[in-house]
């Protein structure tokens, strides 16, 4: 739209006006007056009508129109018009890439990156980005409204979800840990599949270790905030604020839980030195000065029970270390006001799960281990979510490795087929804070697991909750459902602060 002309139109307007009215007073007989002559002042003037602009909606893919609606108000002219500029572009300044007069008191018209009927254009095409609309004044750049934003998204994605909103003063946080099985790639449509167990199981935050580009896929499809970073990515429904790494295994996003800053730490650790499989007789690559068979994923001569060794090899993992480093970054957080959810693919049992009761279950072969990594974790102040819903584990011992599933022979599902592998070894720890409380937690996956290189159904105690999509993952998943409290909930934990 040139100014040029529009100044020249709007001349010529103001001529035929002025000549109009010159006109029919001098037609008018000597004595005619208007009505409103002989009345008295009495009547106030009524308030000036502010002019209005909105849409329908705010983000649309390019393939799609929204629908703008105006209102002159008091300022009413046949030459006022609405344009599609840049984001941050001033009428006036940069040229309109679309723009269409707009001569009524109100209206809707229709607009599109594809649908630009009616518009005049001042660029050739229009594609994804930010854009800001405008009502504008009588052929000219004075702003009668806005300027509205408006999202133009690529064609094939979905708009941005929308947070959960606030119930009195509670928040609903649903964390997911979730491992894809290299980045959902494993069966067709992987991306898709994942994404509708995310939708199923209701998950607000959820951590993805193997991620491959399954974040981004599923964000895209969902609408969400994502991570990519260490092995963990990290989708949220609710804004992600900023992202980090914490000693190159976790991945770090802070999320905004209507108003409240929720530190979300992924991890994967590592998978080798995987020594709860010595006690069941098998090596778990377990390299160093070590007996013959341990660097192997091969069957020993005889499980190991001696449980100093276990555990000087378990150190060699580096997974202690990395979870005292978390520690204390949780730490950090912590006394900035932020609360921390940590979920993920430890790759290692729970201290609370090989205790006394438990060393004749799942080949434990009488052994007690006290596994470091969650015992440092637990230490730290962080509490196990599925633990403290569940704190019994011959009753619900959670198993998530390995899971069954039924597209795949037994012989991929098992790393140690003559043995009961079975083990809770993915986790959603949460921060003690009088803002937070662990309302409900379950596994999700196939009901059956797999047992000296058989499918077994499930026989603990344990809620497993098994989609309608197909299950994509060699592991079972876990799902806990937390409440973010503005105003303080139930603590956590007895030693919550």
């Amino acid at each position: 739209m040139s100014s040029a002309p529009a100044r020249t139109r709007r001349g010529l307007l103001a001529t035929v006006a002025i000549t109009a009215t010159l006109v029919a007073l001098a037609a008018a007989p000597a004595t005619a007056v208007p009505v409103t002559a002989a009345a008295p002042t009495a009547a106030r003037p009524a308030a000036a009508a502010a002019p209005a602009l909105s849409l329908d909606g705010a983000n649309i893919a390019v393939d799609e129109s929204v629908s703008i609606t105006f209102d002159a108000g008091d300022a009413l002219h046949e030459l006022n018009w609405i344009g599609i500029y840049r984001d941050g572009a001033t009428p006036g300044g940069p040229t309109s890439l679309d723009w269409r007069y707009v001569p009524d008191a109100t209206g809707t018209v229709t607009w599109g990156p594809q649908n630009r009927t009616g518009w005049t254009h001042n660029a050739a095409s229009i594609g994804a980005g930010e854009y800001d609309v405008y009502l504008l004044a009588d052929d000219g750049y004075d702003v009668l409204a806005g300027p509205v934003d408006l999202t133009v998204r690529p064609a094939g994605t979905v708009p941005p979800a929308e947070p959960k909103p606030e119930v009195d003063g509670v928040s609903e946080l649903n964390a997911l840990t979730f491992n894809v099985w290299h980045g959902g790639t494993q069966i067709p449509n992987g991306a898709r599949e994942i994404a509708d167990i995310i939708l199923e199981t209701d998950a607000d935050v959820t951590f993805l270790p193997e991620q491959g580009n399954a974040p981004a896929q599923v964000a895209a499809l969902l609408g969400y905030d994502h991570l990519i970073a260490a092995d963990t990515g990290i989708v949220s429904r609710y804004p992600i604020l900023a992202t980090d790494t914490v000693d190159g295994w976790w991945s770090k996003a802070v999320l905004d839980v209507n108003g409240t800053e929720v530190v979300a730490y992924g991890g994967h650790l590592e998978y080798r030195w995987y020594t709860t499989y010595l006690p069941r007789g098998y090596g778990g690559a377990i390299a160093g000065d070590w007996p013959d068979g341990w660097d192997t994923w091969d069957q020993l001569d005889a499980p190991v029970t001696d449980v100093d060794a276990i555990l000087a090899a378990n150190l060699q993992s580096g997974r202690p270390a990395t979870a005292a480093a978390l520690v204390e970054d949780v730490a950090d957080e912590r006394a900035a006001g932020r609360i921390a959810v940590v979920g993920g693919d430890f790759n290692e049992p729970s201290v609370q799960d090989w205790t006394d009761a438990t060393a004749d279950t799942q080949d434990h072969n009488g052994v007690v281990v006290p596994w470091q990594t969650t015992q440092t974790l637990l230490d730290g102040g962080l509490v196990d979510a599925f633990r403290e819903v569940y704190p019994d584990p011959v009753a619900n011992p959670g198993s998530t490795w390995p899971s069954d599933n039924p597209l795949f022979p037994t012989s991929d599902l098992t790393w140690a087929p003559e043995a009961d592998e079975r083990d809770r070894i993915d986790y959603l720890f949460v921060s003690p804070d009088e803002r937070v409380s662990v309302d409900d937690a379950a596994v999700v996956g196939p009901q059956s697991t797999i047992v000296r290189n058989e499918r077994v159904d499930d026989d603990s105690a344990d809620v497993i909750w098994t989609p309608d999509a197909v299950w994509p993952s060699d592991h079972k998943a876990v799902l806990a459902s937390f409440s973010i409290c503005d105003f303080g909930c139930d603590p956590v934990s007895v030693s919550a602060e």
